[in-house]
């Protein structure tokens, strides 16, 4: 069986982004399990819909105008659309339709009241974020590690993103742009985070090397410590990996390594990248972050910034 996926808008031109052409749609290709069955542009006059017509002749694949048409092609939708575009999209599922996964790019972004909101919308059942290093072999190993008590009880986990510079921060900040990925792969590990964080940003004069460290207390007897940057204009190289502490050991994922090395042994390819597993997931298995997932990230990460602003520790929910 092969799932149909509906490549749903082109947004992110703003910020110098074409996520469905250069992260998305080559996912769909790798994959002998899934095919891109039309592009929906969204509503006249949406971000990216002269991007997304071009993209639908690139790929061989129907612009699909009608949202009704386009989504009784598909099994799922890759989405990356606007707030008000996205509402659109799920208002158009016929009622007592089956409900189509809906994997929208940048959620975090909408904010956290629009968030909930979309949170409590019926329509939007089926919608998960984007934020797929959740599904890298190493950070679903080291979840599968916590879950089955190999390393006692969990006390303490420690994580760093530094991120190449590419074009910059993003308006709403490195935190919530970059840093909502550490996170949601903590929450993956670990579980989902309630308590309390204590915040420091660093800018160093110039908001395009801004720095992020934070200390969180996730869940009663667990504390969390990231640190999120992006690196210096002209600066190669990455860092990306999760430490977590128990009573009866610990244990490292590497995300930046692309094998998994053995002690005696050799090193075995991953295979699928992370991509590729979450849409594939998206369409024949367990789905990742959902919207009260995301909804409980983004509130810490508004108590973060709350915190680094006034120097205090702030409490989330």
């Amino acid at each position: 069986m092969t799932g149909r996926v509906l490549l749903a808008g082109a947004a992110g031109e703003a910020a110098g982004r074409h996520h469905q052409r250069d992260m998305f749609a080559p996912a769909i290709v790798a994959s002998d399990r899934l095919e891109v069955c039309g592009v929906w542009p969204g509503p006249v006059g949406a971000e990216g819909f002269g991007r997304a017509a071009s993209l639908a002749d690139d790929l061989g694949v129907p612009l699909v105008r009608d949202s009704v048409d386009a989504l009784a092609a598909a099994d799922a939708v890759v989405a990356c659309l606007d707030p008000d575009s996205l509402s659109e999209l799920l208002g158009a599922a016929p009622v007592g339709a089956p409900v189509l996964p809906v994997l929208v790019d940048k959620l975090v972004l909408f904010g956290t009241a629009r968030l909930e909101t979309l949170a409590q919308d019926p329509t939007a059942g089926a919608v998960v974020a984007a934020y797929h290093s959740r599904f890298h072999p190493s950070v679903t190993g080291l979840a599968a590690l916590v879950a089955s008590g190999e390393l006692g009880l969990p006390h303490a986990a420690h994580g760093e993103l530094l991120v190449a510079y590419g074009d910059g921060p993003a308006a709403e900040g490195d935190l919530r742009h970059v840093g909502v990925l550490a996170l949601d792969v903590l929450a993956a590990i670990v579980g989902p985070p309630t308590g309390s964080v204590h915040a420091v940003r660093t800018a160093m004069g110039d908001p395009a090397t801004e720095s992020w460290t934070l200390t969180v207390r996730w869940h009663p007897g667990v504390v969390v410590t990231l640190i999120v940057s992006r690196l210096q204009p002209g600066t190669t190289g990455s860092l990306h990996r999760y430490r977590v502490l128990g009573s009866e050991g610990q244990a490292l994922a590497d995300l930046a390594a692309p094998r998994l090395s053995l002690v005696g042994g050799p090193d075995v390819p991953y295979g699928p990248g992370p991509v590729q597993l979450e849409l594939e997931s998206l369409v024949f298995g367990a789905r990742g972050t959902t919207l009260t997932d995301l909804t409980r990230i983004s509130r810490l990460i508004d108590a973060a910034e709350r915190a680094a602003a006034d120097g205090t520790v702030q409490p989330y929910a």
